[in-house]
């Protein structure tokens, strides 16, 4: 006589794994526990493990395919189970850029390059989001001011692209004044109040231009009476306009009357 065992066939193991993942996320593979099995998995790039539960962390495209899990117990050894993994590449790092610097109150204009079929994730200074490709922000003040940043998504994020944008404050319109009204003849004295940094442009009747802060024109004749303009630059922004009237004030031409007699002393 002789004693023979017969050992139940292993039921074909269904594994599952976390794909699909993006390039540089760890692939997990997971199947159910059976006492006193061994496990066997194969794959792509080379792939093997004994264990139940395998990892591949930093996956790269290459990790992408067919996995196979064989389990043994006592011997016998299950028909394979199998599922595909897809480790899916990450879009390229936008190339993103500005019309930076602009003045206050202009419109700020962000522009990131087509990746075909991804969205857009725009943030920035002052709480700023959008998912638009280019977004704007009109009438940008100060507080625009800042470091940029967007990342692309096709199902994976790209690497975050950055730009530094500057929003320079627009100086106030300036003070402007004169020494009028003068008389005919004279030197008219223009004044424009200081702005550290600034250059000054005035202009005003009979060509007059300057790019001093404070001109004057002497021997002023009837041609110099008007209004005269001062813009205040600073940084490339440039101010509202400042204005002055000058008023020349010409002598009257008065009848003395007909000769008179006068008696001495």
């Amino acid at each position: 006589s002789t004693t023979v065992i017969v050992i139940p066939f292993r039921a074909t193991p269904a594994p599952t794994s976390n794909s699909p993942i993006c390039v540089g996320s760890t692939l997990t593979f997971n199947t159910t526990l059976v006492s006193g099995a061994t496990y066997s998995w194969t794959g792509p790039n080379g792939f093997s493990s004994a264990l139940q539960n395998p990892t591949i962390p930093g996956a790269t495209a290459a990790a992408s395919g067919t996995y196979s899990l064989v389990i043994t117990v006592n011997g016998c050894s299950s028909v394979a189970g199998t599922i595909v993994a897809l480790v899916s590449s990450n879009p390229p790092t936008p190339v993103v850029s500005s019309n930076s610097p602009i003045c206050s109150g202009q419109t700020l204009q962000l522009t990131a390059d087509t990746i075909a079929g991804a969205t857009y994730s725009w943030t920035g200074p002052n709480a700023f989001s959008s998912s638009l490709q280019n977004p704007t922000i009109p009438n940008a003040t100060t507080a625009a001011s800042g470091t940029y940043t967007v990342v692309v998504f096709n199902g994976c994020a790209s690497a975050p692209a950055t730009v530094v944008v500057t929003v320079n404050p627009t100086p106030a319109a300036p003070t402007v004044n004169s020494n009028s009204p003068i008389c005919l003849g004279a030197t008219l004295n223009l004044t424009c109040n200081f702005t550290a940094g600034a250059t000054y442009s005035w202009s005003g009747p009979n060509g007059f231009s300057s790019a001093l802060q404070n001109p004057s024109i002497p021997n002023v004749t009837s041609a110099e009476a008007g209004t005269y303009t001062c813009v205040v630059t600073l940084n490339g922004c440039s101010s509202p306009i400042g204005t002055e009237l000058v008023v020349i004030d010409i002598p009257a031409v008065v009848s003395a009357g007909s000769s008179q007699s006068v008696c001495a002393n």
